[in-house]
């Protein structure tokens, strides 16, 4: 059973009618009797963003786990300390990463995070003496890792109080709560003002009624502060405060943003976030969940100001926007882009976060203002070509807007456009999966990345299939490797399954040579992710002749091939024939032997070359000798 405090306010006195509300007395019953005197210290830990037990090492050495400095940390740290508090950051997904880029030995490195972390929680104890610990969960990912945390933080020091927070958090406190036992509160939605309000009232500053956005558990009973106070648009105009964390050294430990092979050479490379929210309500998404309904912008001048303390500070010259709906309002977003020229910042960026198309499609100025600005990369969020599934999932843009972005992203072909494309909705048949990859296609983005649905709960998407029996609420099963309700990147799963069908893979077939009003089964999609990610990304490179969109698919093929997957016949194969038409014809014969050794190696592209004829391409001396594909499609 949960208890929700439910008002709707931000008092600053004490109120009677919110003081007796029992899930409030609960929690102020359980603050008094935990904290006992001044607490001034607040230790943020940030904890690494992967799972232990599936880490590849060589995916990590390659950069491919994410690594961006802890904004949501870093805006907490300037919050306090305007407040008057002492705080302290420890990064441990920086740290981890930094641990496996200077260790060799692969087993050693598995073995050693979890001493690695231990050690390093000692040391901040041991000198920081904080007063409080604060740890943030913002991925599903997270989940046991800050579990196992705050349990050694607890094991350091019994009477430490600990807060959790961030988007997972928020989505399942009571979940945290239950199963993260030293964890003594969870402090919901964005924190900027909830948490500090936390603090002070700890310390006998303010009054009961400031309370907001906690919740805990009690016997066994969860008890909560959810309502949402949304900090206003006049109170998130500020700079993250990244403390001694060296923002520069992000990027050469890991991956920020998806656009690694197209942004400048070592380029500085760091995260900024201009509007909160999006216009959307995304069935599946759960940004209206966390950051409550609409869009709030912060002034242009503090945007512009951050960007340029980055690059004064730690010679930041690229930077990779966290916004969910960066073109908000339109004329905003071109004085955003157009005062990012008048200041002469010289910086290239990148809107990794799916733009809606609508916004682009209905305001192109927009677009042009961002390439003028230094945009050099865009994530669409397409998700599905199909109306019925657009209006199911209420998705803000139409078919139409997605062909009118497709014509206006050819007139800027210095910009990577790419498009996000999910499949595997609720009821969602073949025969729609496959008016996704036409539209998709129609657009003809520079590449397209596919992604099996992931739910998360506290979605609409979520309630609706708990209500329709098709998933139990709370089905959870984080105590495994994998959650159903978190997916581990789709690349990384194909490549698990190419491991273990290395001697004999299981069956594979075009499924979408069956009836296309089916609706595939669960086991299906795996297949149908690899079916589609080619159709959309792979056969278009037969028939292109235009050497700027060959030089982008050699970019990021080179890419996939030398460091994104190992092994591939597939991505070195068509690497040699964008080589090939490119008129590099030794880096062709190069990548196209290397696609026949690994194919002789593995059942599970064997078979999957056989199913789609990809071994024909292999016969096409021709193409090799730059003649090109198109004389034989």
């Amino acid at each position: 059973m949960k208890i929700h405090a439910n008002t709707t306010k931000r008092p600053d006195t004490n109120d009677t009618e919110i003081c007796t509300d029992p899930a409030r007395l609960v929690i102020t019953d359980k603050i008094h009797a935990l904290f006992k005197g001044q607490y001034q210290r607040i230790l943020l830990v940030l904890p690494h963003q992967f799972i232990t037990e599936l880490l590849n090492v060589k995916n990590a050495k390659n950069k491919r786990y994410y690594n961006y400095p802890p904004y949501g940390l870093g805006l907490l740290c300037t919050n306090l300390k305007k407040r008057g508090y002492e705080v302290s950051l420890l990064d441990l997904n920086m740290e981890i990463l930094a641990f496996i880029h200077r260790e060799k030995d692969e087993e050693s490195i598995k073995t050693g995070i979890s001493s690695l972390w231990e050690e390093r929680i000692k040391e901040v104890l041991g000198k920081f003496q904080p007063d409080i610990v604060g740890i943030t969960c913002m991925f599903t990912m997270s989940h046991n890792t800050t579990i196992q945390i705050a349990d050694f933080i607890k094991f350091c020091n019994q009477n430490m109080p600990i807060v959790a927070g961030g988007v997972h958090v928020t989505n399942t406190p009571d979940i945290i709560l239950k199963e993260g036992k030293s964890i003594d509160f969870v402090s919901l939605y964005e924190g900027d003002e909830s948490f500090c309000d936390f603090v002070d009232f700890v310390n006998n500053k303010v009054s009961p009624g400031i309370l907001s956005q906690l919740g805990t558990v009690v016997n066994n009973q969860y008890y909560s502060l959810k309502e949402h106070h949304v900090p206003t648009q006049e109170s998130i105009n500020f700079i993250p405060d990244y403390l001694d964390l060296d923002v520069r050294k992000y990027i050469d430990l890991g991956e920020m943003g998806n656009f690694r092979y197209w942004i400048p050479k070592d380029a500085r490379v760091s995260a900024v976030l201009s509007n909160r929210g999006c216009r959307g309500r995304c069935s599946f998404c759960s940004v209206r969940n966390f950051n409550g309904p609409g869009v709030r912008s912060r002034s242009v001048e503090s945007v512009i100001d951050e960007i340029e303390e980055l690059g004064e500070k730690y010679g930041i010259n690229h930077i990779t926007w966290l916004d969910d709906d960066l073109f908000y309002n339109p004329k905003r977003t071109v004085q955003l882009f157009n005062e990012i020229v008048k200041r002469n910042l010289k910086i290239t960026w990148d809107a990794m976060n799916g733009i809606i198309a609508s916004a682009v499609a209905n305001h192109p100025e927009t677009m042009h203002s961002a390439a003028e600005s230094g945009c050099i990369a865009v994530n669409f969020g397409v998700e599905s070509g199909n109306p019925e599934i657009l209006r199911m999932v209420h998705k803000p843009s139409s078919i139409n807007n997605y062909l009118k972005v497709g014509e206006i992203m050819r007139k800027y072909p210095q910009i990577y456009a790419r498009n996000f494309i999910i499949f595997g909705f609720p009821g969602e048949t073949f025969r729609q999966m496959l008016d996704t990859v036409k539209v998709a296609k129609a657009m003809g983005m520079d590449w397209n990345g596919v992604q099996r649905l992931t739910l998360l709960p506290s979605t609409e998407m979520y309630d609706q299939m708990v209500h329709d029996g098709l998933i139990k609420d709370g089905s959870l099963t984080l105590n495994k490797k994998e959650s159903p309700l978190f997916s581990v990147r789709q690349t990384e799963k194909q490549r698990l399954r190419e491991a273990n069908e290395q001697q004999s893979a299981d069956e594979f077939v075009n499924l979408f040579e069956g009836d296309l009003d089916d609706v595939p089964t669960n086991e299906e999609l795996d297949d149908l992710w690899f079916l589609i990610d080619y159709m959309v990304n792979y056969e278009k490179i037969l028939t292109e002749d235009n050497p700027l969109r060959l030089k982008k698919m050699q970019y990021f093929l080179r890419d996939v091939s030398s460091r994104m997957t190992m092994n591939n016949p597939l991505a070195t194969l068509f690497l040699g024939i964008v080589e090939s038409k490119l008129g590099n014809l030794h880096e062709a014969e190069v990548n196209t032997s290397l696609s026949k050794s690994y194919l002789k190696k593995s059942a599970y592209w064997q078979i999957r070359f056989k199913i789609l004829d990809l071994e024909c391409l292999y016969n096409l001396s021709a193409v090799f000798k730059g003649k090109g594909c198109n004389d034989y499609y």
